[in-house]
């Protein structure tokens, strides 16, 4: 690192000697989880990338604090701060500035307030929480996710500086008289960490959805918590600073002959230790249960060995690959381009760029590699160097106002953003026509109940209640679950579902008991164009197994809702659609083909069950996709109704709904 000037009152401070092969251990960690975003399938587990990250933060931030107390006396917490917010905030500013002016013309209109919030989390270090709260998940989407949730280990980390230098002073202070004090602050660490480890194990549901585990700060502090009571064990060792030698040979003292002793372990556990931690890249899915039950702490541990053979003063053959000047650029561009790959994605989708996979691919990570450098040759390394008026080469008394000025922009974007309305008319044409027909409200109002998922709640949520006064539109619907058992199967992998689905598997009968409608409407839902687990057995999409257990499904949700006090039953068929996703299961849902042998199956249960069809797929999708109704556009993000497109619907499906009650009472 480069010298660091202290504020005004402090000397000035140098940072620890700079280690090559560290920066070739950041390159490995922030390629993997590139190509894991980028959709590789062979770097099924570049996830954990990330964790590697947290166990070097955690030994790094330690060793430097360390360093400042054993040549200063003291750690300057404001002066650490400053530091820390002079090293991460202009690169991340930058880049929060790039997604605010992007999202305002190419995200979704449904989501730009969505986006808006997410911005200011990530500026503040709050993201992982915001994530939690607004119930995202990492590992799936099936609508445009948030450019800027990769932020989430950004703000665990910026959570750690701010708490552990106290938490490490406070522990040095108590551990101040006893000759064994490292020890001591090491083993209080590690029971930290052992105490994260269990809590993640503890709210880690298997089959369901892993995001409270993997966004929460409490889960994930072992991490950083790892790294850091391995460097209280070698800090100083490691960096040559007078921390680990005070008055005698590094190795004549007890700690310096247990700083030897993990270095030597280091070295040679160091190749198989990179062996198994490029395994896992390749290896551990993100739908396995094994990271969440200890083995991410495993993996931690593992990381620690390439880490401490990175900083040690004795040379070696990893040390020598690690160095390497390929790894060793990668490394050094790591945080930026950590930081700038994922909106990259993101706006560069299969719908904005018309590529093959692979072309596509390549062009993000051009784009993603190009902006890192630029931010990193003029933004990053000046700024470190020299803080705000290095910012403009020449003029210092630039610099200030240049940041001043980029924090008002973002404050502005941010104001902005959700009131965009830049591409709201995405629609092409007139699209789907639908003719009005005369409406007179029936005598008696009736009470319709729409069950599903989030796709009928849109539907209700824009119900004209005004137009039709004889109808009560009710949901009965969990955001992201469906009234039946089962899991999804993508590449052979079962996908967890959401932490409260099977209480709604248990209890949807319940509530459309406590208010029978007159009808309730099951929409099918997208979920279903996968292949399914259902009692332990995979049923593969179109198969005769598959194809019965449709039927099956659809008859259980009919006998359930009538049983529940439903005086009527009506299935709705599945509609084309074209979201913006990077799973699989986004490609079965866009599949035309898939929507058609599902309606084609519900169509014929129908017919033979004598229910009612509500045919969604005759009325949106004949002649192909249309992104369009009435020349307003159809969805508000690939997937979900507008509230202008559902009051067109609404104007088809009344009077449908109102030929039922008067055929059948």
């Amino acid at each position: 690192m480069n010298p660091r000037s202290g504020r005004a009152g402090s000397p000035v401070r140098h940072g620890l000697s700079y280690r090559p092969a560290l920066d070739g251990l950041r390159g490995i960690a922030v390629l993997a989880v590139v190509g894991y975003h980028l959709g590789i399938p062979w770097l099924r587990g570049g996830w954990l990338g990330v964790d590697i990250f947290f166990v070097l933060s955690g030994f790094l931030i330690t060793s430097l604090l360390l360093h400042e107390r054993a040549a200063w006396g003291r750690i300057d917490l404001v002066g650490f701060w400053l530091a820390r917010a002079r090293r991460l905030l202009p690169t991340l500013t930058l880049m929060l500035l790039a997604v605010t002016a992007v999202a305002a013309v190419w995200a979704p209109p449904s989501r730009r307030a969505a986006d808006a919030w997410d911005v200011l989390s990530a500026f503040c270090y709050v993201a992982n929480w915001r994530l939690l709260l607004s119930n995202d998940q990492y590992f799936s989407s099936l609508s445009m996710p948030s450019p800027v949730v990769h932020t989430w280990s950004l703000a665990i980390e910026e959570q750690f500086y701010l708490i552990f230098p106290i938490l490490l002073i406070a522990l040095l202070t108590l551990a101040a008289r006893s000759r064994r004090r490292r020890a001591l602050v090491a083993g209080a660490l590690t029971v930290l960490a052992a105490l994260s480890v269990w809590r993640m194990a503890a709210l880690y549901v298997p089959g369901a959805d892993p995001s409270r585990v993997y966004y929460g700060t409490d889960t994930r502090a072992f991490e950083l918590l790892i790294g850091a009571a391995v460097a209280v064990l070698v800090s100083g060792r490691e960096f040559g600073d007078r921390a680990g030698r005070t008055g005698k040979r590094a190795g004549s003292s007890p700690f310096g002959r247990t700083a030897d002793a993990i270095d030597r372990c280091c070295r040679v556990a160091s190749i198989p230790a990179l062996i198994v931690l490029l395994a896992g890249f390749v290896v551990l899915t993100d739908t396995s249960a094994i990271p969440f039950r200890g083995g991410l702490a495993a993996l931690c541990v593992v990381a620690v060995a390439p880490i401490v053979t990175g900083a040690s003063l004795t040379r070696s053959p990893v040390q020598r690959v690690l160095a390497s000047k390929p790894l060793r650029r990668v490394g050094l561009l790591s945080y930026a381009l950590y930081v700038w790959h994922w909106p990259v994605i993101v706006f560069l989708n299969d719908r904005r760029i018309h590529l093959p996979a692979f072309a596509r691919g390549v062009a993000e990570l051009a784009v993603s590699v190009a902006l890192a450098y630029l931010t990193y040759r003029y933004v990053e390394r000046p700024v470190r160097a020299g803080g705000l008026r290095a910012l403009v080469p020449g003029r210092p008394g630039l610099g200030r106002p240049v940041a001043v000025g980029v924090l008002c922009a973002l404050t502005a974007g941010l104001v902005v953003l959700p009131r965009s309305e830049v591409g709201a008319a995405a629609a092409t044409g007139d699209g789907v026509q639908v003719r009005a027909t005369p409406y007179t409200p029936m005598a008696t109002r009736k009470t319709v109940t729409l069950i599903g998922n989030s796709v009928p709640d849109s539907l209700q949520s824009a119900f004209p209640g005004v137009k039709y006064p004889d109808l009560n539109v009710a949901t009965d619907v969990s955001l992201g679950c469906d009234p039946f058992p089962g899991q999804k199967v993508l590449d052979g992998q079962v996908q967890p579902i959401g932490a409260g689905c099977p209480a709604f598997h248990r209890q949807w009968q319940e509530r459309l008991r406590s208010d029978p409608p007159d009808l309730a409407i099951f929409m099918v839902p997208q979920s279903i164009t996968s292949d399914m687990l259902v009692n332990g057995r995979t049923l593969h999409f179109g198969t005769p197994a598959y194809l019965d257990w449709l039927g099956s499904m659809l008859g259980s949700v009919r006998r359930e809702s009538l049983a529940a006090g439903a005086k009527h039953f009506a299935v709705a068929t599945l509609t084309c659609h074209r979201v913006i996703g990077f799973t699989d299961d986004a490609k079965h849902i866009n599949d035309d083909g898939r929507v058609a042998t599902i309606d084609a199956k519900v169509r014929q249960w129908a017919a033979s069950t004598g229910t009612t069809v509500f045919d969604f797929d005759k009325l949106l999708c004949t002649g192909g996709y249309h992104d369009a109704i009435n020349g307003t556009a159809l969805y508000a993000d690939g997937y979900h109704y507008t509230a202008a497109s559902g009051s067109v619907i609404w104007s088809w499906l009344a009077p449908l709904i109102q030929q039922v009650f008067r055929r059948d009472g």
